[in-house]
């Protein structure tokens, strides 16, 4: 088998002739010659890998052995293949869980959608319809449109094999833009925000997806104004803070609900769990996956101090040349 990948081998041939033509030669014999054993993978002329053994003798020879690693190359390139089979597989049942929730991600913008123009036809019909007053209304219909749009496409990317994007995006503008879309929401629950930046003033720019981004923070806000329905209205008070914590940027999302028993809290990111009633039980799982997907964390404290609940978003915080948008 060595002689298919090494034609011009010959057995009688001395090292030193063979230290000339394979890569990677010269530094397995100096480590023999220094240690007295050593073993490498050396680059044969016709860039073939070869496993070298070396070992000098007591006479200060040096014994060279030589094998074929075609074959265990061959076993490598198959588990691979096997592995990158089972990864599509593991693709394609997340697929299966993320369609599962587009129902409930898009349902909040086409609901939005829907009382805009119920609106805007109701005006119309009792004749108060103005052009100017319209203009807010549509162009808050377009945003809601474009989000879910890019929901749709975010998925159609990852059946396709695409990865996340990998751009700057602001924090702070990120959690304005998923506050506007639940803006409907929040006036008919009678919810205050407060959003709190950095202490230092500084702007936390991460690297991400951005629709993902803005996908997980809606859901997660979304998630706490439920929370806060069966409380009084005076109490509801929505809070997010963004800080910075040396190269991560860590954001919370905070509500005054009744909070999460602690044998809930141990499994709120598992698949199909749930505490709401007739919820599916993915929306949290599929959250943390998509914050993990872009080298971040995604976790539940109880809020400080109670009652409530706090989820956490951790990313990484773009270099100063990354965060320049181009």
């Amino acid at each position: 088998a060595l002689s298919d990948c090494l034609p011009q081998w010959r057995s009688d041939r001395p090292v030193t002739e063979l230290e000339r033509e394979f890569r990677g030669r010269g530094d397995l014999l100096v480590r023999v010659r220094a240690e007295g054993m050593a073993q490498s993978v050396l680059a044969a002329p016709g860039g073939a890998a070869v496993g070298a053994s070396a070992a000098r003798d007591e006479h200060g020879r040096i014994h060279l052995s030589l094998a074929d690693l075609r074959s265990d190359q061959e076993a490598t390139a198959r588990h691979l293949s096997d592995r990158e089979q089972l990864l599509l597989m593991s693709r394609s049942l997340s697929v299966g869980e993320m369609a599962s929730t587009l129902a409930h991600e898009l349902n909040q913008p086409i609901g939005a959608i829907t009382n805009l123009l119920r609106g805007l036809l109701i005006r119309s019909e009792r004749g108060t319809l103005e052009p100017a007053s319209a203009a807010p209304a549509i162009q808050r219909g377009i945003e809601h449109a474009l989000y879910a749009s890019g929901i749709i496409a975010r998925v159609r990317d990852y059946v396709q094999h695409r990865q996340p994007k990998a751009e700057p995006v602001a924090l702070r503008t990120l959690v304005d833009d998923a506050i506007a879309l639940l803006d409907w929401e929040i006036r008919r629950d009678g919810i205050s925000v407060r959003v709190s930046g950095s202490s230092d003033g500084r702007e936390a720019t991460v690297l991400g997806d951005r629709v993902l981004q803005q996908q997980v923070l809606v859901n997660l806000a979304r998630n706490a104004i439920e929370a806060m329905r069966s409380i009084p209205q005076p109490e509801r008070q929505l809070e997010v803070s963004i800080r910075i914590d040396e190269d991560r940027a860590v954001l919370g999302i905070a509500d005054r609900g009744h909070g999460i028993d602690e044998a809930a809290a141990t499994r709120l990111f598992t698949p199909f769990f749930t505490t709401k009633p007739g919820g599916m039980g993915i929306g949290l799982h599929v959250c943390r996956s998509i914050i993990e997907l872009q080298q971040g964390r995604l976790w539940y404290t109880p809020r400080t101090p109670g009652p409530g609940c706090t989820f956490w978003i951790e990313l990484p915080l773009a270099l100063a040349e990354e965060a320049v948008s181009p």
